[in-house]
């Protein structure tokens, strides 16, 4: 949906801009002129948004001294490069580079480098910045050869390693004057720590954070040390095979809708393609292993019987 389509549709539902408004992931992307300043935002403006998805972005990184994986706009043959939009969300827009694809301006080139990948989400508001969950990023193998997101998981986090991350988050947050609910990608080396993107607004951890915070929009205390109480999980269900939201599948779709398991599901005449998303899938458990067990079989069960209907 681009920026015209958002805002007949904010019109119909608010033609008075009365309510607040709050840009999630894909729409925060996309949108090519500003469509929330005549209304309450609880997020970041549309200058802050173009600033992080731009060559603005590395620019600044380089400026302030920040880690990152190089990055390019000439063809490279040595070792592995992505080849990325600067408005790719989740994987999305993001490619394994070879001499068939082309550059061009919004596009850019970055090195591919080993690591442990996570996400951090925080909440920003003027110079206070709280942590409110690392998790690890699982990616799942497309048949498009897309690097998707499968599902983020929270994680145990070692103190030395959290007060270097909440250094970032605070250095970050000030560069780009960071407000609301935003997350980092970052890669892990051991102890060194390289910044992938800034993602400036909620994304698929909104179930996780609103499972362990009453109100994130308020900052009590803000804190470097991050609570840790069990794993909790958001998948993403990608389709398998293309599949078409009939009147049966819808039927055996309303079973999950009053479920806290499954949330963003399809509609009614809805065909979702090949490594497109159907639905999110949010479990917990004390147990990691036993959490994974957990997630494989829920999803392939839901697969299953979505696409046997």
């Amino acid at each position: 949906m681009d920026s015209k389509n958002i805002f007949t549709v904010l019109k119909k539902i608010d033609p008075f801009d009365e309510m607040g408004i709050l840009l999630g992931s894909g729409f925060a992307e996309t949108i090519s002129k500003d469509i929330i300043s005549d209304r309450k935002n609880y997020g970041n403006n549309f200058e802050t948004i173009k600033k992080t998805k731009s060559k603005f972005f590395f620019k600044e990184l380089k400026k302030q001294k920040i880690n990152f994986p190089r990055i390019s706009k000439l063809p490279k043959k040595n070792g592995k490069w992505l080849i990325k939009e600067y408005q790719s969300y989740g994987g999305i827009k993001v490619k394994i580079f070879t001499e068939s694809k082309c550059i061009n301006k919004k596009t850019y080139l970055q090195k591919f480098i080993d690591g442990d990948l996570i996400s951090v989400q925080f909440f920003g508001e003027n110079k206070n910045v709280e942590i409110l969950a690392i998790c690890d990023q699982i990616t799942k193998n497309s048949k498009k050869g897309l690097f998707l997101i499968k599902s983020l998981v929270t994680k145990k986090i070692r103190t030395n390693l959290s007060k270097k991350i909440h250094g970032l988050v605070k250095k970050i947050s000030k560069t780009f004057s960071l407000q609301g609910i935003n997350n980092l990608d970052l890669i892990l080396q051991g102890e060194k720590i390289f910044l992938l993107e800034v993602n400036p607004r909620p994304g698929l951890s909104t179930n996780i954070l609103n499972s362990n915070y009453e109100d994130i929009f308020k900052i009590k205390s803000p804190k470097k040390k991050i609570t840790f109480n069990g794993y909790h999980s958001s998948t993403i269900i990608y389709a398998r095979k293309e599949i078409k939201i009939n009147k049966r599948k819808k039927i055996f779709l309303k079973k999950f809708c009053h479920s806290k398991l499954f949330s963003e599901l399809p509609n009614l005449g809805d065909i979702i393609k090949v490594d497109e998303p159907i639905c999110l899938l949010h479990l917990k458990s004390k147990d990691r292993i036993l959490l994974n067990k957990r997630i494989e079989q829920k999803q392939l069960e839901f697969l299953n019987k979505i696409e046997e209907i």
